[in-house]
């Protein structure tokens, strides 16, 4: 997994919401591409969840697990 993968996901048209499983085990959902901040350097992210953040390493990132149809709003966005 690299973070080209991760990118192509976020602007994937249209948009399926992602769980992140990071080497670690922990797991970070991406329900909503305008809840994630990508750095400059393309090498980290932030991603909000409701009244959780998290700061991601793209460089720890195991795998994607693609967890939902894309609503309407986001096939039309």
């Amino acid at each position: 997994m690299n973070a080209h993968e991760v990118l192509q996901a976020l602007n994937a048209r249209p948009f399926k919401p992602f769980r992140i499983t990071l080497t670690t085990g922990e797991e970070v959902p991406v329900n909503n591409r305008d809840s994630v901040l990508v750095n400059a350097s393309r090498t980290s992210i932030l991603t909000l969840d409701g009244d959780d953040w998290h700061i991601v390493d793209l460089a720890h990132v195991a795998k994607l697990t693609f967890t939902g149809e894309p609503s309407t709003e986001q096939l039309t966005g």
